[in-house]
């Protein structure tokens, strides 16, 4: 049988190139190599679907030429890997590697997976490369290495195509200033640069002349990524300069590589006229009163759409409304705000718990209320807030535009327990069609009293994931029965706190080391069972509704023709 019976015609979908470069990007590595073989329509589709992101750097080696594996076993008995070529590359070798090098476009090397490239490596690499750039095509270079003679390896891969660069930042040797030569180098290779992701091993601190100069040679920078505790008042003022930076990020996760809390502990940047004329997204780490300050400061950003608060210490809810109002009024345009303060073993921590009248509650959160673009909002604090069912009447009634509410849904646990119940939800389900993310600290142990056929017809049209957190729960099935009537079919319950190890230490600083622990291990495998029933008591629920719907119709029917 001939290929012509096998295929199908040349104006068939599948063979036009855009649909199936698109149809590939949905299929995992294995079998998209796999499709390389199909037929000669589909090679060149699929090599470039293949190669075009590289995450293993023995991949490229392999292209190359063979390699050993050297396996080193060092303290605490783990290995680390060295790879080296076993002979020189020859020119044929080239040719085979052309075939694939301009087809990659983005490059991840990090050796904290104790994979190692030999220096003999590079060494024979850059001696026998036949033309100017290792990888022509490449726009996005990811290079984290553990030494700072590591790191200066990816020179050999940057040109001015590539746009996206993450990489570690070393302090700089004041014997011979190697960093800082080598910096400038990545200047003039990447002029163009116009994504910037830093990580560091140690604080701001030590490597900020490092950062400073870094940031100096990208003109066109317009999105910049760093460590939590980087943005310190000199950074900040040195990026108000930029004329493209649209965005600061923090990296992800937020709780790794960090830096350290002192560096930012008295933030406030020096501006002048004209500073961050293009901001639209802003992350920083700072005191709430710090940021109030910067926020209200003549010169600050004043187009900000996104803005992400780290809080690095607890403040009184005066000065959070404070806060909250400064936004509405200097930022009408704000659609996402998120003010966090993460719990973790350098946390400072108020032992024991204020009481509630003393925290953050609904004159907190009301100047929020009247914010005209704001759709998003997360707030997570050190306890839980004082919020009771009227509260949230107001809030869910507030803001029917609401897209995402995180309302502290991970708080240190109290004896007392949660003081909103399931109804909590009803609100939201009643007044934000388009909320899409839920997050509340609920007592499961408080089921609502009335029977499920006599509650109010409500239910989420829009709503993808309801987090609970660290909120309590007793009956599994109860739990499950109830949420089957509000969440529409596929939304995912998460549970339990985020990064529980850090949590743990936490509390141990603190001295909490009564059942409440136990209790939390035990909500959380109270939450997942839930998140296993409830799909199929949602399947129920729906076609119990399609029945009745049904019969009511048949009964209506019934009536006319009476009539």
């Amino acid at each position: 049988m001939s290929s012509s019976q096998i295929l199908p015609n040349r104006d068939h979908p599948i063979l036009i190139p855009e649909l199936l470069a698109l149809t590939l990007s949905f299929l995992d590595e294995k079998s998209t190599t796999k499709t390389v073989t199909v037929c000669r329509q589909w090679a060149g589709i699929a090599l470039d679907a293949t190669w075009r992101s590289v995450t293993d750097f023995r991949r490229i080696l392999g292209l190359l030429g063979p390699f050993t594996v050297q396996t080193h076993y060092g303290r605490g008995n783990y290995a680390t890997h060295t790879y080296r070529f076993k002979r020189p590359l020859r020119s044929t070798d080239w040719k085979r590697f052309d075939r694939y090098a301009h087809r990659i476009r983005s490059l991840t090397y990090d050796d904290k997976s104790r994979r190692v490239v030999d220096a003999t490596v590079w060494d024979e690499i850059i001696s026998s490369c036949p033309r100017e750039h290792l990888l022509p095509n490449l726009q996005s270079l990811s290079w984290y290495s553990s030494t700072a003679e590591r790191q200066v390896c990816l020179l050999h891969f940057l040109h001015p195509g590539v746009k996206q660069l993450s990489m570690n930042v070393f302090p700089n040797d004041d014997s011979d200033k190697t960093t800082l030569s080598y910096l400038s180098q990545v200047h003039a290779r990447a002029p163009r640069l116009t994504h910037l992701e830093i990580g560091t091993e140690c604080s701001i601190s030590e490597v900020q002349e490092e950062v400073l100069t870094l940031l100096s040679g990208f003109p066109c920078l317009s999105q910049l990524t760093v460590p939590l505790y980087c943005l310190t008042s000199i950074l900040m003022s040195r990026l108000s300069t930029l004329r493209h930076l649209s965005s600061i990020h923090f990296s992800k996760p937020v709780e790794r590589r960090t830096g350290h809390p002192s560096d930012v502990a008295h933030w406030a940047p020096p501006l002048a006229d004209g500073a961050f004329p293009t901001l639209h997204q802003l992350s920083l780490s700072a005191h709430l009163s710090h940021a109030l300050d910067f926020i209200n400061s003549r010169f600050a950003p004043r187009h900000l759409t996104k803005l992400y608060v780290n809080v690095i210490a607890i403040d009184n809810p005066f000065v959070v409304r404070q806060f909250f109002t400064a936004l509405v009024a200097q930022h009408p345009q704000l659609q996402d705000l998120y003010v966090d303060f993460i719990v973790g073993p350098d946390a400072p921590i108020v032992y024991p718990p204020p009481p509630l009248h003393s925290r953050p509650g609904i004159e907190t959160i009301r100047p929020l209320l009247s914010s005209p673009s704001l759709t998003s909002f997360g707030f997570r604090w050190d306890y839980q807030l004082n919020l009771t069912q009227a509260d949230v009447e107001e809030i869910a009634s507030s803001w029917p535009r609401l897209e995402s509410l995180l309302l502290n849904c991970q708080p240190i646990p109290e004896v007392s327990g949660p003081i909103l119940t399931m109804n909590a939800l009803l609100p939201f389900a009643r007044h934000c069609p388009r909320i899409e993310q839920l997050g509340l600290y609920l007592n499961g142990h408080m089921m609502p009293r009335r029977a499920p056929s006599s509650l109010p017809p409500v239910r989420f049209t829009s709503l993808r994931t309801l987090s609970v957190g660290a909120s309590s729960i007793t009956s599994v099935d109860s739990t499950a029965l109830f949420l089957s009537q509000l969440l529409p079919p596929g939304c995912k319950i998460e549970s339990g706190v985020r990064w529980p190890d850090a949590f743990g230490l936490a509390l141990d600083k603190i001295g909490i080391m009564d059942e409440r622990r136990v209790k939390m291990t035990e909500w959380w495998v109270g939450w997942n069972d839930v998140a296993k029933v409830l799909p199929l008591a949602t399947e129920a629920r729906m076609e119990e509704r399609a029945r009745i719907a049904v019969l009511e119709k048949e009964i209506e029917r019934m009536k006319l023709e009476r009539r």
